[in-house]
């Protein structure tokens, strides 16, 4: 896929638009797909089984964006549909005919949206968890939206559905004020869905924090819109010694030219950026040791770290076609380990309300790790999370 580049792949109705414009992210978000109307200009045979379905989804509250790079990153049949397994289209598509079942407990519930801790919230955008460090959710809207995301749903709090922008200066007051800060995470939503001058504006007020040595961006440009990684922003990285950026990348069919150009323009400008993947796991998408085997050498032959391998959370959309089991995870981890390049292993972990917490190799967990069942006799894991304390983890059924 590292040939594959989505201008010579583009939808008929942009065999018009030159690639100089293509390449233009902004244009890539002013031309993209917002609503189910949308579809049949990209898609003209679009199968009216699947507009029911994107009628659906908006109906409970759900979005979908969809970019012209990712419509041209979509296998397509005879007729320029796409495939219905195809595994880029499923993290942007609802296909799901039957997506909310209200009868699990790791089902989506609007009551349960939040998962911030009110005495972990430093500012309304601001979340203070770990120790040194502070993730900021600068907005409530992305470049696009995943089915797999809770971001995929519009924000109950006011503050997050208008953008962080307000509570800026109240969030820098607020970490200032806090010396044991050494790392902040700017997150979302999509930080880049900010021009470059606002992006400034961010780094340059956390620079001007003597105890934040580390800052971390965390975006999915590198799917929905790579063009937005552009000479402007990569020289931000190299002026404000951005120490990291996530890279979240869920299949090898992701791994584009253009988003191996987007890693050689963070290279080219001279930044000392390290990138670092978060990769779901998604049930139907990347739940196979081939594809996360191509997917995980890949990354590592481009330059970037995978980083984590991600348990899918509970509380999503059509959970039941999404998430695996923790322990099918960790089968499919313990078959790649020593088998790739260490280098390109992942640290597989599940992410609860009390923090993260690596899985154990053990397949039969350790006496800090249980895999048990409710009251109910759906599958839990309980777990000592990093400060000592117990906590439970909502698994999921195969």
């Amino acid at each position: 896929m590292k040939t594959f580049q989505a201008y010579q792949h583009r939808p008929a109705c942009f065999r018009d638009v030159a690639e100089t414009q293509w390449n233009s992210w902004i244009w890539q978000q002013q031309n993209a797909v917002r609503n189910r109307f949308g579809l049949k200009k990209v898609f003209p045979s679009f199968p009216d089984e699947w507009l029911k379905m994107a009628e659906a989804w908006e109906s409970k509250g759900f979005r979908f964006l969809i970019t012209p790079y990712v419509a041209a990153l979509v296998t397509k049949d005879e007729q320029e549909n796409p495939l219905e397994n195809e595994p880029v289209w499923r993290q942007v598509f609802p296909m799901f005919k039957d997506f909310s079942d209200n009868a699990r407990p790791d089902e989506y519930s609007k009551a349960d949206e939040n998962w911030e801790i009110d005495e972990e919230m430093i500012s309304p955008i601001a979340q203070h968890k770990y120790d040194n460090r502070v993730l900021v959710m600068t907005a409530d809207a992305c470049l696009g939206y995943c089915t797999y995301c809770f971001r995929s749903l519009q924000s109950n709090a006011q503050e997050e559905r208008h953008g962080g922008r307000p509570h800026w200066a109240q969030t820098i007051g607020a970490i200032r004020q806090r010396p044991s800060v050494e790392e902040v995470i700017l997150s979302g939503g999509d930080p880049l869905l900010f021009d470059n001058a606002n992006v400034e504006e961010m780094l340059k007020d956390l620079r001007g924090i003597p105890h934040v040595k580390a800052i971390r961006i965390h975006t999915r440009a590198w799917l929905h819109n790579p063009y937005r990684i552009d000479e402007n922003f990569c020289g931000l990285l190299k002026k404000y010694e951005v120490t990291e950026m996530g890279v979240h990348m869920i299949h090898p069919q992701e791994i584009t030219k253009d988003f191996v150009d987007a890693v050689e323009r963070v290279r080219a400008g001279g930044a000392k950026t390290l990138l670092l993947t978060d990769t779901p796991l998604i049930k139907g998408v990347n739940d196979s040791a081939e594809v996360l085997r191509e997917l995980f050498m890949e990354l590592y032959t481009s330059g970037v770290k995978p980083y984590y391998l991600s348990h899918n959370m509970p509380n999503i959309p059509a959970a039941a076609h999404q998430r695996t089991s923790v322990k099918r995870g960790l089968k499919l981890w313990n078959s790649l380990k020593r088998r790739i390049s260490n280098t390109a292993m992942p640290e597989y972990i599940i992410t609860a309300h009390s923090g993260k917490k690596t899985v154990p190799e053990s397949e039969e967990g350790t006496p800090d790790f249980i895999y048990e069942q409710d009251q109910n006799g759906w599958p839990v894991i309980r777990f000592k999370n990093w400060k000592g304390d117990w906590a439970i983890y909502q698994d999921a059924q195969d």
